[in-house]
């Protein structure tokens, strides 16, 4: 493959396997069309879609990175991290995948005993219709509770029931960052922090999160993620250049349309951004 520029590239998406709405082959073709070349599939917590994806990604002529987005735990707060296993998968990430299903599998169970005492409930089985049988994640709930007729659309389920700190809001199996981010080195990872502007943190707090990662073993933060403001993307730059960190981006594409960037359709990307097959073979 020829030398990359770096809006050829993306490194944070969803498919079916997790909560997007095109399958892992669909995603690759439609990446493919938006002029993507190098990506990674970030699905929640698996890699169900990574043996679909790397085959569809080959036909399509993309390099795939396999990858996950990581759930864990801050102060409370679920923080996600992109992992990336630039050599391939082993036995250890997917032991690691094995262990995050069943803690989604808890929570799922722990959401619908809470959801039971509300005015909203909700049965496991009609949730999983919506996540095609697959651990379901809380955008499933969101569809079911549509569905249901409990509210009028995902962002009022979100703001009623799912969101940070309401009643479907479970985090405690997961790890904690501190233990996370060396859970996921040793297996081989490079790991990132997902956009740390989607948090709703002082900035203050969110330097303290930084911190807390690169401490912990991260690699790089997520310094653009979908359409940002600019001043965010200097902030988070100069962070990276404080803590040594790398630099990775994405367009955090779940669906089609004109709410959710495409493959390829985030913001400005600032000079410290190489691409990763650049950075993996220095």
């Amino acid at each position: 493959m020829s030398s990359l520029l770096i809006q050829e590239c993306d490194y944070h998406m969803h498919s079916t396997a997790s909560d997007g709405s095109l399958s892992p082959t669909a995603l690759m073709v439609f990446a493919a069309e938006q002029g993507i070349k190098e990506l990674a599939l970030t699905d929640h917590d698996t890699f169900d879609g990574v043996a679909e994806a790397t085959a569809a990604a080959e036909q399509q002529g993309i390099r795939l990175i396999p990858a996950m987005e990581f759930s864990c735990n801050w102060l409370g707060i679920t923080i996600h991290l992109v992992a990336l296993w630039p050599q391939g998968l082993n036995q250890a990430a997917h032991d690691l995948a094995e262990a995050q299903r069943k803690a989604r599998w808890s929570r799922a169970e722990q959401i619908i005993e809470r959801l039971a005492k509300t005015a909203a409930p909700l049965e496991l089985a009609t949730v999983l219709k919506y996540s095609n049988g697959g651990v379901p994640g809380r955008p499933h709930f969101a569809e079911a509770m549509v569905a249901a007729g409990y509210v009028t659309n995902h962002s009022q389920a979100f703001r009623k029931w799912l969101g940070s700190g309401k009643l479907g809001d479970i985090k405690g199996h997961w790890k904690l960052l501190s233990e996370a981010v060396p859970w996921l080195v040793e297996t081989g990872a490079f790991v990132s922090l997902a956009h740390p502007q989607h948090y709703k943190l002082t900035r203050s707090k969110r330097k303290r999160l930084v911190v807390a990662f690169a401490e912990a073993g991260g690699h790089a933060i997520e310094v653009v993620s979908g359409q940002q403001d600019p001043q965010q993307t200097q902030s988070l730059v100069r962070l990276t250049q404080e803590l040594q960190l790398k630099s990775t981006w994405g367009s955090d594409f779940h669906h089609p349309g004109i709410i959710c960037p495409a493959p390829g359709r985030y913001a400005a990307l600032p000079d410290t951004c190489i691409p990763l097959s650049q950075v993996f073979n220095r």
